[in-house]
């Protein structure tokens, strides 16, 4: 066989094939006894039916089917034989056909992964944002706690609803009379002031009185609700039933000991200031990680194949992709086509990033250990509640086991390049990281 690879650009290459007659004879007289076993032809007895009356009823046949095998298994081969990695089916102009005494002879095109050899990604600049927990955000933490901490009590020192009251009602509207879907609601809570319902609902409460009813029009707003009842005006009837309070405890240290963890409010403090600093350092370092990943493409620009890169929107956009699938809205497919030109640059930077990640793992030599796999596999067992076992049972079956060691090796590259990097740590207010983080997320949209 013959072979001769053509590079058409980077990520793409032609491959011309020449498979001499003398095997192309082999595969017919192969498929010809083949056929010959289990042909059924008026005349003759099975099995014996001579090759020339074969090629009488099934020479296009038999010829079709030599032409598709040789094509894939000569295509299969000539790629292995030059270490391409294709990533997607060949592309044959001209299928061939077979002459007598002559080699079968096709092109084939295909897109291929580039070859990349990573280059000055030692010593990369990057920023580190650090800052102090600001007693703020510690308040904010506090409160959170005190929320999930409320008790609800009844209200029995008064009849009439005052802001901040959860009242629980029965409510009817009405426009022109009639009734509208949404507009009816029974044993419902409202937390008067706290925005639930359409403006000015809430405002009419107060001042309410348990078993007395209360009628008041407001306008329903243009931009919301069912269509029929958009910008119209409303008559709304309104029982009040109950009232009820939410009951906050004092954050002190009895708050704190009742948490079951904390014997004062400071000790309370102190651990959520802790956690804070764990949770921001956290971010600090996937950040770091993420301008790492930056710098490195920029120092390695290279060609990406376009089917890669539309692999990686439908991985992007694959749940909003699954929305589509099951709505009729035809908005929504117009919206899809606009999020995927949108989100191209994004994808083109991950497969670029995963390009010159395998040329790093591959040139430092970096390999993932079967304890790391196993380990890995434990993580995520624990994760979703599983056997580990049965979980690498199920990725083995799955053909995701070399999936996840390609992805740890992948980490374990970037690991490598965060070690190497020339970290400037930069201290920042908590205002200052919030406008930076900010402007980030703006300019990447």
């Amino acid at each position: 066989m013959k072979v001769e690879v053509e590079t058409v650009s980077t990520v793409e290459r032609k491959v011309h094939i020449e498979v001499p007659w003398e095997t192309v004879q082999e595969e017919l007289d192969l498929a010809y006894r083949g056929l010959a076993k289990r042909a059924r032809v008026k005349g003759f007895r099975a099995g014996h039916v001579p090759r020339k009356v074969l090629e009488q009823y099934y020479k296009q046949t038999v010829e079709g089917e030599v032409v598709n095998r040789l094509v894939d298994e000569t295509f299969k081969k000539a790629v292995a034989e030059h270490s391409l990695v294709p990533i997607n089916n060949p592309r044959v102009k001209a299928w061939p056909t077979l002459a007598e005494d002559a080699p079968l002879v096709f092109d084939a095109t295909v897109e291929v992964k580039p070859e990349v050899e990573a280059k000055d990604y030692k010593g990369l600049e990057v920023e580190k944002k650090v800052r102090e927990v600001a007693d703020s955000e510690v308040e904010k933490e506090l409160k959170g706690l005190r929320e999930k901490a409320v008790v609800v009590e009844q209200v029995t020192d008064r009849k009439d609803v005052q802001k901040g009251d959860l009242a629980v009602i029965d409510f009817f509207g009405y426009v022109n009379g009639e009734t509208f879907k949404g507009g009816k609601g029974i044993n419902y809570t409202v937390e008067v002031g706290a925005g639930q319902m359409i403006p000015g609902f809430e405002d009419n409460l107060v001042g309410g009185t348990i078993g007395e009813q209360k009628v008041f029009e407001l306008e329903f707003p243009k931009a919301d609700g069912p269509e029929e009842v958009r910008g119209k005006k409303v008559e709304w009837k309104v029982d009040v039933k109950e009232i009820k309070r939410k009951v906050y405890p004092e954050i002190d240290d009895e708050f704190a000991k009742d948490l079951g963890e904390f014997d004062t409010l400071a000790e309370l403090k102190d651990n959520l200031r802790k956690n804070l600093a764990t949770r921001m350092d956290a971010k600090s370092k996937r950040q770091l990680r993420d301008q790492v990943i930056e710098k490195l493409v920029e120092k390695n620009p290279i060609e990406v194949p376009g089917l890669m890169i539309e692999r990686q929107l439908d991985f992007l956009l694959q749940d909003a992709k699954r929305m589509v699938e099951q709505s009729k809205d035809p908005t929504l497919l117009e919206a899809i086509s606009k999020l995927r030109v949108e989100a191209r640059p994004r994808a083109e930077k991950q497969v670029a990033a995963m390009l010159v990640l395998e040329a790093i793992a591959r040139q430092e030599k970096i390999e993932v250990s079967e304890q790391e796999v196993e380990g890995r596999i434990s993580e995520l067992a624990r994760e979703h509640r599983m056997n580990p076992k049965q979980l690498k049972a199920e990725l083995k079956q799955n053909d995701q086991l070399e999936a996840l060691r390609y992805n740890l090796r992948q980490d374990k590259a970037l690991d490598f390049l965060v070690g190497q990097a020339k970290v400037i740590e930069k201290t920042m207010t908590a205002e200052e990281v919030a406008a930076e983080d900010a402007k980030d997320s703006g300019d990447a949209e």
